[in-house]
């Protein structure tokens, strides 16, 4: 269809906003982090609210995930409610589709929202026209999750119905299963190309992924901002134009306001504790100048190498030590900066020797370092499967990763020789 009424169409993608997340696992190592922390999700969606008035964009796309769960508070949607109001009061208009962390059952049913928001219902895929100088420049087509699970293949459920102006369909969608989420909605690219719109605004994972660049363009905008370390790297939203003059133009601009960041320390050469505190320093520094302009860092790092201290740092109480060192250290700090320290380190054992040797030490090194370490492997994963299957909280964990896996057999693998080497 060629649109001459319009040359085109600017909105803003974003995604898992996930405002008012309790960040449960690392507010309990650093009680006094716990505001910051739950407020760095509604300063992001802030950000975007910020960039959509500054950008001067037609619409505002949000495609699931708005809250963290069904004990979000009256106030947290209060205050969503107000930052929609003010992209209202501009004539920007807010497409909201709700997805497995705040389906349709579990929101303020009686809560007004303003006028240019538009809230999919999840009995049937609607469509809405996104306007311009009072013109349809644009259908956002949506639904949204009636309950938390839905295993149902929606993106099948949606029609072009071939009007004037840009098709957007906006889903909470796992395409082509991807590890690391539940398979929500499940669908595939062919199913989202046999609908034939010009972009799918999607949701559910959390990273930044363009699916497919064109006709139809399928992009993930990913969450606007990190809950844990596992989420490292920069987190934000998309700026969207759609244009009858060539292909979409897709922009994804950062909205975090708290940095998560991941970072391996080699202690080869560290002689002493005052050593490790100097490096785990150092490497903060680094990380908080590369992330000035956000107001806190979390920096997860690792401690790896052969080092004289090994026994030392496997001590107990020694990393929750070193953690609160560093804290006072950077106390007052801009940006504030958070540490979760892992030990990875060995003792400082010849482990080409004892690879050479005819003894039990000699073959369990060699199982361990052994290229095809995937036999390995695959023995443990079927060991472990039985319990794992037998538990009711199997569902709340993550399939364990190659690199995972990689590091829990290399990490098992030193605390053996600790003892093993020490011994004989």
């Amino acid at each position: 269809i060629r649109r001459k009424f319009m040359a085109e169409f600017r909105f803003i993608h974003c995604s898992d906003l996930h405002i008012d997340s309790p960040f449960k696992g690392l507010t309990s190592q650093a009680p006094t982090l716990a505001s910051a922390l739950r407020e760095s999700t509604f300063k992001a969606f802030k950000e975007i609210s910020r960039l959509a008035l500054q950008e001067k964009v037609d619409a505002v796309l949000i495609a699931g995930d708005v809250f963290d769960g069904a004990d979000r508070s009256l106030q947290a949607q209060l205050k969503f409610r107000h930052i929609l109001k003010e992209l209202s009061d501009e004539n920007i208009q807010s497409f909201i589709v709700h997805g497995n962390h705040d389906p349709l059952n579990s929101w303020a049913h009686t809560l007004e929202w303003p006028e240019h928001v538009t809230i999919f219902p999840g009995n049937k895929v609607h469509h809405v026209p996104a306007k311009k100088e009072g013109k349809n420049i644009a259908w956002v087509y949506g639904i949204s999750y009636p309950q938390k699970e839905v295993t149902e293949n929606l993106a099948l459920k949606f029609k072009n119905e071939k009007k004037e102006g840009f098709s957007i369909g906006l889903l909470h969608t796992n395409v082509g299963q991807q590890p690391g989420h539940d398979n929500y909605a499940p669908c595939s690219i062919n199913d989202l190309v046999s609908r034939n719109f010009d972009y799918w605004a999607l949701g559910h994972i959390h990273e930044f992924k363009v699916l497919r660049e064109s006709d139809p363009a399928i992009v993930y905008s990913g969450n606007t901002q990190a809950r844990h370390s596992r989420e490292a790297g920069q987190k934000g939203c998309c700026l969207v134009t759609l244009s009858t003059d060539g292909p979409p133009d897709i922009r994804f601009i950062s909205t975090d306001v708290v940095a998560y960041r991941s970072a391996t320390i080699d202690l080869q050469a560290a002689e002493s504790i005052n050593d490790v505190l100097s490096s785990i320093q150092v490497q903060c520094e680094e990380l908080a100048k590369e992330s000035i302009s956000r107001e806190g860092l979390v920096a997860r790092l690792t401690l790896t190498g052969r080092t004289s201290i090994h026994k030392e740092l496997q001590a107990a109480g020694v990393i929750n030590a070193l953690t609160e060192e560093i804290h006072i250290f950077f106390e007052g700090h801009s940006p504030w900066v958070s540490v979760e320290l892992r030990t990875q380190t060995a003792g400082t054992y010849d482990i080409n020797s004892l690879k050479e040797g005819k003894d039990f030490i000699a073959d369990l090194v060699n199982l361990c370092d052994d290229v095809e370490k995937d036999t390995l492997s695959d023995k443990i994963r079927d060991s472990i499967k039985p319990v794992f299957e037998s538990w009711a909280g199997r569902k709340y964990l993550e399939e364990i990763s190659t690199e995972e896996m990689d590091e829990l057999i290399h990490k098992s693998r030193n605390l053996a020789l600790d003892q093993l080497v020490d011994n004989s």
